[in-house]
């Protein structure tokens, strides 16, 4: 079975839609009879080695702003993967727009997976772009879709709430079960005696970042001694005004050496980073399902989470801490995770791993995805992760 993906990006830094991407379609090719194709942006952080190699690869040149997502020899490079099943993975880029184009003379079955871009956080964002988008081609594009696949319930909601009929498969993201016997590297901050409460990912304003910060300086208020005993280490690329802001803020409220700023981490430094932090925390207001949480509970680590993570088992299971994202709730959720002997915070991140092994391994999601592309083409019933709207 020819499957080829499409993504506007899928470089790393661009946050976790590419990550998805890689080793989705990584476990698709490897554990089924899947023929995966990826077409993505040609840009630097791109390489067809480790996960990648698994599948076939096709960086395509951009015209005009990479940020649009157009890319050249689309149509002629799409043909040429024969696919049997196309699967989008983002909304609200040129991109749908090719795509949308591509269909109009061909009946191929197509997937999308919004990725959380639904959400009304999300719709909020951008707003007036959005709806001109959503006129030109994103609604037609969308309302075409053989299946739509939300990552939670949550999100199947969204999509409902957005006005579309389509059948929507639920399935999440996964990750790879690190091995925790291996020997912990050094860290970027080794040498550090606290200890770290971690945040990794996309530095941008939904992750509630300016949140973290407010109530870390209202903490170290009401409680002094947590400088002495833990730090925050927030690790992530992005917009260079949205970390500007963050980084005069920590200044301002002198709290630079409370807060600490790794900028981008990859590979063999973000592995060390989740071994060595205590607790992880994400404060976002929007999310699809949040690679960087399922990391970190691989990595049998506390985390604090808001709802909109859209990871509700965590909370169900003692497997990580309810934030809101305001202040005080952050505040209250960092002074309960710092309260914590070390045993609570080693038996919270092994009930965390415990779920993902449950539930979130790409060789469990895979197999979900699998049976979606052979239902689109009759080659099986329909999955129990199929909804459809009577």
């Amino acid at each position: 079975m020819n499957v080829t993906c499409l993504t506007p990006f899928g470089a790393q830094h661009r946050g976790g839609v590419p990550v998805v991407v890689e080793a989705l379609s990584s476990a698709l090719a490897v554990g089924g009879d899947c023929a995966l194709s990826v077409l993505c942006a040609k840009e630097d952080g791109i390489a067809g080695t480790g996960p990648w190699e698994a599948v076939s690869l096709k960086p395509l040149p951009v015209l005009g702003p990479i940020s649009l997502g157009f890319l050249r020899e689309f149509q002629a490079q799409l043909e040429a993967t024969e696919p049997e099943v196309i699967h989008i993975h983002g909304i609200w880029t040129c991109l749908s727009y090719q795509h949308h184009n591509f269909q109009k003379t061909r009946n191929i079955p197509y997937a999308i997976s919004p990725h959380g871009m639904l959400d009304e956080w999300a719709l909020s964002n951008s707003q007036w772009k959005k709806k001109i988008v959503e006129r030109i081609f994103e609604r037609a594009h969308l309302e075409r879709a053989n299946i739509l696949v939300a990552l939670s319930e949550s999100e199947l909601k969204s999509i409902r709430s957005y006005g579309l009929k389509n059948p929507v498969a639920v399935i999440p993201n996964g990750v790879e079960l690190p091995d925790l016997s291996l020997p912990i590297e050094r860290c970027c901050w080794y040498g550090e005696t606290r200890k770290a409460l971690l945040f990794v990912g996309r530095v941008h304003p939904k992750k509630g970042l300016p949140l973290l910060i407010q109530a870390w300086a209202k903490l170290k208020k009401i409680d002094p001694p947590i400088s002495t005993e833990w730090f925050v280490a927030i690790a992530g690329d992005g917009d260079t005004d949205d970390l500007n802001e963050l980084k005069e803020s920590v200044r301002e409220l002198e709290l630079s050496e409370d807060i600490q700023f790794l900028g981008p981490i990859y590979g063999e430094s973000k592995v060390a980073a989740l071994r060595q932090a205590s607790a992880f925390i994400l404060p976002s207001y929007s999310e699809g399902l949040p690679m960087s949480v399922l990391e970190a509970w691989a990595y049998e680590l506390p985390s604090l989470i808001t709802p909109e993570c859209n990871l509700p088992d965590g909370f169900v299971t003692n497997s990580a801490i309810q934030i809101k994202t305001e202040v005080d709730s952050i505040a209250k959720g960092i002074s309960a995770v710092a309260g914590f002997s070390n045993d609570e915070r080693l038996a919270m991140g092994r009930r965390a791993r415990a779920l993902v092994c449950e539930k979130y391994t790409w060789q469990s999601v895979s197999e979900q995805m699998a049976s979606v592309y052979h239902w689109l083409l009759n080659k099986a019933e329909r999955p129990s992760c199929v909804h459809i709207e009577e």
